[in-house]
């Protein structure tokens, strides 16, 4: 069995009986999964993507993470997980800064924006907006990474 098999199974069963808007939350995974594989990020990358909410919102412990898939993965899911706050503005202060510390989380981070504000555009005219406002900050994750390039450019197309 694949690394990318295995993070769909424990993804799955991190995230059983959540829902992403009326779907299964499996849906936003597989759309952020997509992503990467559309961007041809590597295994790492693509396997963090299948994974970058099991801290938050799944059942996974960092530990976990990294037994099941290493410590590149774990560190890159770690540095992807929002941080506490009393709001939003304050979890993604406190976040940014941890994401902008690993190339590789900038990635997921990315693949995860672009599946959120794809399907927000689509069934949540509110979470739109709210991504579109918060475009500016989320560009202070930008970096001169050419690989991220296309990614970025597809990011900014969703809001034109």
């Amino acid at each position: 069995m694949t690394n990318i098999q295995r993070a769909f199974y424990a993804a799955e069963r991190a995230h059983t009986g959540q829902t992403y808007d009326i779907y299964p939350y499996m849906y936003h995974i597989k759309q952020t999964y997509d992503i990467a594989k559309m961007f041809a990020f590597d295994e790492d990358i693509v396997v963090a993507c299948i994974l970058h909410d099991t801290l938050e919102d799944g059942r996974l412990s960092y530990n976990d993470i990294k037994r099941g898939f290493g410590q590149n993965v774990a560190e890159i899911v770690y540095c992807v997980t929002d941080e506490l706050g009393r709001n939003r503005v304050e979890r993604k202060q406190k976040t940014y800064p941890k994401i902008k510390s690993n190339r590789k989380a900038i990635a997921v981070k990315l693949c995860d924006r672009i599946a959120n504000v794809q399907h927000s555009h689509v069934h949540s005219q509110k979470m739109f907006n709210t991504y579109k406002n918060e475009h500016q900050e989320f560009l202070q994750l930008r970096t001169d990474d050419k690989e991220l390039e296309n990614a970025w450019f597809f990011l900014e197309t969703l809001f034109k």
